[in-house]
């Protein structure tokens, strides 16, 4: 056997037969040899941990299942599990495994820790989301830390705008449009900068004056955009 699901079929299936000490060897020899997913043989072995009372066991079983393939899910999974005496012997050994995790991950670990500058460090180390079926979490994070990082965050959605000094069909401007409401309200609403943001707009709009189609699209989403004097 070379898997962790073969070993686990036949330590279930000892498990079945009544060969419960046979059941139990073979998951043992299997979390030390095996390869693959490894899910399902742990979960059989703390499972007979929790039932015999072994809390250790149990607890470093659930936390090799969390730190495989971490997730922000898993994270809060494994948190609820633990006793806060626990969860403070843990935590520090799951925060080391970020590094390799997905920055998916590492930003809602991070947003759910309130430490906000590493999440607005990974933030913006990622690309604003381009396409409008994706990113709408990287967007929420944005949201959430405009009043705290306003320039950092007002950068950030200008680089959702990507050339503007280019054609594009109007789904596309359309979407720029989304995000150039998104300018306009950190230079307005949040850095209360109004003279800021009619000097980028309108410098925007003239260099695009013979892009109708921008220029309708800009018009139906962006306030007051019609009114600008190019």
């Amino acid at each position: 056997m070379e898997y962790g699901a073969d070993y686990h079929d036949l330590a279930t299936f000892y498990w079945d037969s009544g060969e419960k000490e046979k059941a139990l060897q073979v998951a043992e020899d299997g979390l030390r040899r095996a390869k693959g997913r490894m899910d399902e043989l742990r979960a059989f072995v703390a499972a007979r941990a929790q039932e015999t009372g072994d809390r250790e066991k149990y607890m470093a079983l659930q936390f090799d299942q969390t730190i495989d393939g971490l997730t922000f899910e898993k994270y809060k999974a494994f948190k609820a599990v633990c006793s806060a005496e626990e969860w403070s012997l843990f935590e520090p050994q799951l925060l080391l495994r970020l590094e390799h995790a997905g920055e998916a991950t590492r930003l809602k670990i991070s947003m759910h820790r309130k430490e906000y500058d590493e999440a607005l460090a990974i933030l913006t180390r990622g690309r604003y989301p381009m396409a409008s079926w994706g990113g709408d979490y990287e967007i929420q994070v944005a949201q959430k830390l405009e009043k705290r990082y306003p320039e950092e965050i007002l950068k950030y959605y200008l680089s959702g705008l990507g050339n503007l000094d280019r054609n594009a069909d109007r789904k596309e401007y359309t979407r720029k449009a989304k995000v150039m409401v998104k300018v306009r309200h950190m230079l307005i609403d949040v850095l209360g900068d109004a003279v800021r943001w009619e000097k980028f707009a309108r410098q925007v709009k003239r260099d695009n004056l013979r892009r109708p189609a921008f220029q309708q699209e800009f018009a139906q989403v962006v306030p007051g955009w019609r009114d600008l004097i190019g």
